[in-house]
């Protein structure tokens, strides 16, 4: 039996995309103006599309830019030179932060840690109310995020900011990150997780714990490892060598750090060609991204081919790692006779240590 109190209609979605709004179809000879080839004349689609003075555009260009994926690809690849920052960055959340990972959010630890499973974001202080602004704004200020990225021109958000939940962006990130040429390059670069620390697979490490990666034939960067930087704490300054040469396994830089002062030791021999002068400034950068922007020195290599065989690489590196990993464990737990805590991490750990036994553990994985 039909319900008498409910009347069924067919419905159409309006053609202005980023609403969502259902629009009735049939019962009517007057043809709906938001189905009509007049729907860019709507108050409502002007106030979404024309946001800012900006032109209102037709679905065909939206749709035509989203299956423009090679324009894409090519805003994806990295732009020499060019600081890019954080997504989170741009929105406040943070006050400065760079992207390393070219908008690849989703194998970004720092922009994980802000989503859970769901892909919803997690209910921090700070990240609460950062989504509530951007929900909050007009319909034609919530910026995708991958135009938020610079990666398309213009999209708006139509999902209250749930990326993980948002076919748009599946459609973004299966495209762009599945092309075979984009896999190729991540792969190269590819970060592994050795027990909670960060191992980048394309560069090669030094057992004390510094690590060497190529950036042209005769230049390389230097810098010190994930594991250092943890070992050491928060690092609140850099001492650059006063010589123009550096020596393989001698000391190349020291830094200061609230548990104390250390050197680290070069993994090649070769003459200094350039400084990082930011870690100078801000040399934070060293426990943020020891990998990429926390680099410490460029060198021209004596004889790289022969440094190399001595260096690490790879799954070599990888099993190294744990290794050193299990040696600190069991350095704090017997030789010291601190237990790592329940719950707690190995570094948390570390920073309970008096001054005398965190020189110790230094002098022995990063010098000794």
């Amino acid at each position: 039996m039909k319900c008498p109190f409910l009347e069924e209609v067919r419905v159409s979605y309006c053609k202005a995309y980023p609403i969502k709004k259902l629009i009735p179809c049939g019962g009517s000879k007057t043809v709906s103006l938001c189905m009509s080839d007049e729907h860019h004349t709507c108050s409502e689609f002007r106030a979404v599309a024309g946001a800012r003075g900006e032109q209102p555009r037709e679905v065909s260009e939206m749709t035509a830019e989203r299956e423009n994926l090679q324009t894409i690809k090519e805003t994806m690849k990295e732009r020499p030179g060019k600081e890019r920052l954080c997504i989170w960055a741009k929105l406040g959340v943070v006050s400065y932060r760079l992207c390393t990972l070219n908008y690849q959010c989703d194998k970004c630890q720092f922009a994980q840690s802000l989503m859970d499973a769901n892909g919803r974001y997690a209910e921090a202080p700070e990240m609460f109310n950062v989504i509530e602004r951007l929900r909050s704004l007009p319909a034609g200020e919530r910026k995708c995020r991958y135009m938020l990225m610079g990666e398309v021109s213009y999209k708006l958000c139509p999902n209250s900011y749930q990326c993980g939940t948002c076919e748009y962006d599946q459609m973004m990130h299966d495209s762009v990150y599945g092309h075979p040429k984009v896999l190729a390059r991540m792969a190269k670069t590819r970060r592994v997780m050795v027990k909670d620390f960060l191992l980048m697979s394309h560069i090669y490490f030094d057992r004390k714990h510094t690590w060497l990666r190529k950036v042209s034939a005769d230049t390389v960067r230097v810098g010190l490892d994930d594991f250092a930087q943890r070992l050491l704490g928060k690092i609140e300054g850099i001492d650059f060598s006063s010589t123009d040469e550096v020596r393989r396994g001698e000391i190349a830089w020291g830094v200061r750090s609230r548990m104390g002062n250390a050197r680290l030791v070069s993994p090649v021999d070769g003459s200094i060609t350039r400084i990082n002068e930011h870690l100078s400034k801000d040399s934070s950068l060293l426990n943020t991204d020891p990998y990429d922007k926390g680099w410490v020195l460029e060198l021209r290599p004596f004889n790289l081919e022969e440094s190399l065989k001595e260096l690490m690489k790879g799954d070599t590196a990888k099993d190294w790692l744990a290794e050193e990993i299990d040696r600190l464990s069991h350095r704090i737990e017997s030789d010291i006779g601190v237990t790592v805590a329940d719950g707690g991490t190995l570094i948390q750990t570390v920073e309970r240590l008096d001054k005398r036994e965190w020189e110790n553990l230094v002098k022995d994985f990063l010098f000794g």
